[in-house]
Order: structure tokens, then C-alpha cells, then sequence
């Protein structure tokens, strides 16, 4: 069954699918810079979920496994939230072409489903952006959090 995973007073505002949802619900244009980056994207339910899969399994082999399941371009996910949203799209060049891929068939093998995916994610942003219960206090940017903690370099 779905796990209901609520949002957290930490919930991090600094990565792909939840800065430009908020950016978009915040500001009402989402900027993206380049955009054909690739990132593998996993629900924070489905993270959780695997965690359970593998204590209520103990039979499955220990070792290293890949847990992202919708490997999507930047301006991909920009656009499903403009869906979302309404916002417009603001494309800036970058200078950081990197991409990042995944593959989780292993996990998958293993009988793990996920039940959750970036559409979800978006829609959970927005319900809670618009119901006024969307933390966005420092604490969930995680530079600006480190500095605040003065970790790493000044």
C-alpha cells in the first residue's frame, strides 16, 4: 500500500521537480538554465517505500541498487508544471551541460513497484503551496541552510 509521507518543515526546495514548481507557484515563471540536463527523479514515498521493501525482504541479496525511476530532461519537467501552473518559462543558457541517468531495473527485479512519480510530486507541491501549508523557510535550501549553520567555507 501507498505510504502517506506528509511534507516535512525540511522539505528540500533546492532540488529539480520542487524548486520549479515553487518557483513557478512563487513567482508565477520558472527559469531554467539550458534545459536538456537529464536527472533521475524518485518520490521521497518511494523512498521510503524501498527501505521497507528490502526490512520486509529478507531473503534479497544485499548490494548496490539504483533507486530513480523517471530519467527527465529539465525543460521536461519545467513543462509538466507549467501544465500544473500555468507559469511561463523563462530559458537562460547554462554553463553546466551535466546530465545524470539511472537505471533501476535491479531494484525492480527485486519486486519493488514504485507508486509515485513526478506528477505526483507537482500536484502535492501546489496542493500545499495553495492551502498555505508549503514550508519555505531556509532551512529547506540546503546552501543557504549550510551557511546559516556556518558548515563549509566562509
Amino acid at each position: 500500500p501507498a505510504t502517506v509521507c506528509g511534507l516535512s518543515p525540511r522539505m528540500r526546495l533546492d532540488v529539480s521537480v520542487n524548486m520549479l514548481t515553487y518557483q513557478a507557484l512563487k513567482n508565477g515563471e520558472i527559469t531554467v538554465f539550458g534545459g536538456e540536463q537529464t536527472r533521475p527523479n524518485i518520490h521521497i514515498c518511494d523512498l521510503a517505500n524501498i527501505y521497507r521493501h528490502f526490512l520486509e525482504n529478507h531473503e534479497l541479496p544485499s548490494g548496490c541498487y539504483n533507486a530513480g525511476f523517471e530519467n527527465l530532461k529539465i525543460l521536461d519537467i519545467a513543462n509538466l508544471v507549467k501544465e500544473v501552473t500555468g507559469a511561463d518559462i523563462k530559458i537562460l543558457e547554462s554553463n553546466d551541460p551535466r546530465s545524470y541517468r539511472q537505471d533501476s531495473r535491479k531494484l525492480l527485479e527485486t519486486g519493488f513497484k514504485p507508486e509515485f512519480n513526478v506528477q505526483h510530486a507537482i500536484d502535492e507541491i501546489t496542493k500545499a503551496y495553495r492551502n498555505g501549508s508549503l514550508p519555505d523557510g531556509e532551512n529547506c535550501f540546503t546552501v543557504k541552510w549550510m551557511k546559516n549553520l556556518k558548515l563549509g567555507k566562509e
